[in-house]
């Protein structure tokens, strides 16, 4: 998981996904990623296998 730093609900993108959520607001785990890219088609590639 990340670090929450100033936000309330913090959840992986898995957890959002079986919670039922609709969309993700991602930010901090892509943004200051050494390999932003990888780590936006690494959160894509774990939504898409939760959503099956």
């Amino acid at each position: 998981g990340s670090d929450g730093h100033d936000q309330v609900r913090v959840l992986t993108p898995r957890e959002a996904l079986e919670a039922g959520a609709d969309y993700l607001v991602v930010g901090r785990p892509i943004t200051t990623a050494a390999d932003p890219v990888g780590a936006a088609r690494g959160i894509l590639a774990q939504a898409r296998r939760n959503r099956r």
